[in-house]
């Protein structure tokens, strides 16, 4: 076929009748499903940024109790200094942590939230977008809280059904302890690792499945590992779902 053929206005005119036969179908169930989604987690990013109301009042956002802070220090840390500076050529020891000794991070630190939101920052700071880390580190563990149920409605779908699914989502969403750790402010370990900890469930569980072809179970075991690693990185807790999978 020439250039000229494909350039003719018989095959421009069949192409798009051809383009248009193909329909995208969508049951209405999967719509009603999707939106329920979307409104759960609307709901899960609205309560735990309920408090924003005072620190707007306050002109900027802050973390709350101590350890985010401690996390917050050492995100900035690896912003300014790289990824690696805390480790090599030098150990870093945070003077503030513990007086008068201060701690050497390097071996006491878990570097999986810090080092999430850094690398996070460093490309929203690429695209253009001007945020101070203060106020990205607060805004963090709403994020990820709410970004949380999406794992869980497809634990519970995978258990019992969509509906299952949902309700699960809708459960972490409202869940009182959950919310107090995924604050506006709480920027600690709970804000990446619960998330880890529930895509680590779903690849697990759907790689020992009985009915699974090989090379699928390779591929979620694979996933399952690695979900299991970002969440020994980010928690001293990783002995338990250790413990529950050997």
């Amino acid at each position: 076929m020439g250039i000229r053929d494909i350039l003719s206005k018989e095959y421009v005119v069949n192409g798009l009748k051809s383009l248009g036969k193909f329909r995208i179908k969508i049951s209405h169930g999967s719509i009603m499903t999707f939106s329920a989604l979307l409104l759960i987690l609307f709901i899960a990013f609205t309560i735990r940024i309920f408090q924003m109301q005072w620190e707007i009042q306050s002109g900027s956002m802050h973390l709350s109790e101590f350890d985010p802070y401690f996390q917050y220090r050492f995100t900035e840390y690896l912003v300014k200094n790289g990824f690696v500076s805390w480790a090599w050529p030098e150990q870093w020891w945070d003077m503030q942590r513990w007086y008068p000794f201060g701690i050497n991070v390097a071996r006491a630190g878990f570097p999986g939230l810090p080092f999430t939101a850094a690398f996070l920052y460093k490309i929203i700071s690429a695209l253009g977008l001007n945020i101070d880390l203060m106020d990205f580190c607060a805004l963090f563990p709403p994020i990820m809280g709410m970004l949380a149920c999406i794992p869980i409605y497809f634990l519970g779908k995978d258990v019992g059904g969509k509906h299952v699914g949902l309700i699960a989502a809708l459960f972490l969403a409202l869940s009182p302890s959950y919310i107090q750790r995924t604050s506006l402010g709480f920027f600690d370990d709970e804000a990446i690792v619960i998330f880890a900890l529930l895509v680590f469930m779903i690849m697990f569980l759907r790689s020992i499945e009985e009915n699974r072809p090989l090379s699928s179970s390779v591929k979620y075991a694979l996933g399952s590992g690695l979900a299991l690693g970002y969440f020994c990185s980010g928690w001293g807790a990783a002995f338990y779902p250790i413990g529950l999978t050997v």
